[in-house]
């Protein structure tokens, strides 16, 4: 496994679409840097709000989820533990990008871009995605009320999906059920952990809770052509 950025074999199957996920020896996918110019400005704010992405370097306030029709424009989020997920049309004619941490997931992020989606006529079963690294259940132990509140907030999704282990949380899990209820059936989950995630005894990705804050790695996605 390359220590570089990590492509999902799902996404590279669709027409006129590029994307990345970062690692930390890669934290923007290359073949960005020269459009990465035009990437819109937002700030994440751990919400629901998602935008629509209408030109290069848009001004789109707090937000973490974009979309965009718009060939050329790169579009992405920022992660260090929380999980990105990039999706695209099948025809390669609209891309999206999501940030969602525990807040995000749990305020049901995905259901909210898809509001947003179904407005302008899109039909789930004609989109896939890609769920990125993140902080898997092996490493993500969170305080007693919150696995709690989760299991039962996610119930839904089966036994055991939301917490597969005392007070450890599954986001990425919990994310691919999401996007599966709202009715995407190809979903790549890309399962490494960024914060046990090692290669040749190195770790793979920035961490939160190995690092603290102020390092990311970037999770982006743009339709043809890219500069």
């Amino acid at each position: 496994m390359s220590a570089g950025s990590i492509s999902s074999p799902l996404l590279a199957g669709i027409p006129r679409v590029r994307h990345g996920f970062g690692s930390l020896a890669e934290p923007l996918p290359r073949g960005f840097e020269k459009a990465w110019e035009l990437r819109p400005a937002w700030r994440q704010v751990h919400g629901t709000r998602a935008v629509e992405v209408r030109t290069a370097s848009q001004e789109c306030g707090d937000a973490d989820a974009l979309f965009t029709a718009m060939p050329g424009i790169p579009i992405g989020v920022m992660t260090a533990d929380c999980v990105p997920i990039l999706l695209a049309r099948a025809d390669g004619n609209r891309v999206a990008a999501v940030h969602a941490g525990w807040r995000g997931t749990g305020a049901r992020i995905l259901r909210s871009l898809w509001a947003s989606l179904s407005g302008l006529g899109e039909d789930p079963s004609g989109w896939v995605a890609a769920v990125g690294p993140a902080i898997g259940p092996c490493c993500y132990e969170v305080s007693p009320e919150l696995a709690a509140a989760f299991a039962q907030d996610f119930g839904e999704h089966g036994p055991g999906r939301a917490v597969p282990k005392y007070r450890h949380l599954d986001l990425p899990g919990i994310n691919e059920a999401e996007l599966q209820a709202i009715g995407l059936s190809r979903i790549d989950v890309i399962r490494e952990c960024t914060r046990c995630g090692r290669i040749d005894n190195y770790s793979k990705f920035h961490s939160y809770r190995r690092q603290g804050s102020g390092y990311r790695q970037w999770s982006i996605i743009a339709m043809e052509p890219v500069i």
